[in-house]
């Protein structure tokens, strides 16, 4: 009788600790299928107004609009891009305050949380993509040799 033997599995663990750069309270997550549909669904989200707010489209209409308009309007999509990124983060920390307190204590971007939302989600892949760490492995060799 052979063994099939799947070392790939051996070290595998879905339970992570998020600790973010100048935030003391460390959040535990476990990455499986419904983590990775709410976190893929939440970058989303961002990425969509991100991408509105950067359309040209978008950019002309601001530029022909009265400036007291445009201001409300722009406040109004940072708002959105806010509770967006903000509900998000709480949702993928389990923690239903993470996302404010992180917008407190990163200066307030949503740039930064847009980011720490898309690394999670990034995260929850490689964390359930067993072979996408050999086929890093396997293009770093690739790199390593051509030099």
């Amino acid at each position: 009788m052979s063994v099939i033997k799947l070392d790939n599995f051996e070290k595998f663990n879905n339970s992570v600790e998020v600790k973010i750069p100048g935030v003391e309270t460390p959040w535990n997550v476990t990455f499986d299928d419904a983590y990775r549909v709410k976190s893929s669904m939440i970058a989303s989200q961002v990425e969509k107004l991100y991408r509105k707010q950067n359309d040209d489209d978008y950019l002309n209409k601001l530029l022909d609009m009265p400036d007291a308009k445009r201001k409300e309007r722009l406040t109004k999509d940072m708002e959105e891009m806010k509770t967006t990124c903000i509900n998000g983060l709480n949702e993928l920390l389990n923690d239903g305050k993470a996302g404010q307190q992180l917008y407190d204590t990163l200066g307030h971007s949503t740039e930064i949380l847009a980011q720490i939302i898309g690394q999670l989600n990034d995260s929850a892949d490689k964390t359930l993509d067993l072979n996408k760490e050999e086929q890093d492995k396997a293009q770093m060799h690739l790199y390593d040799s051509e030099r």
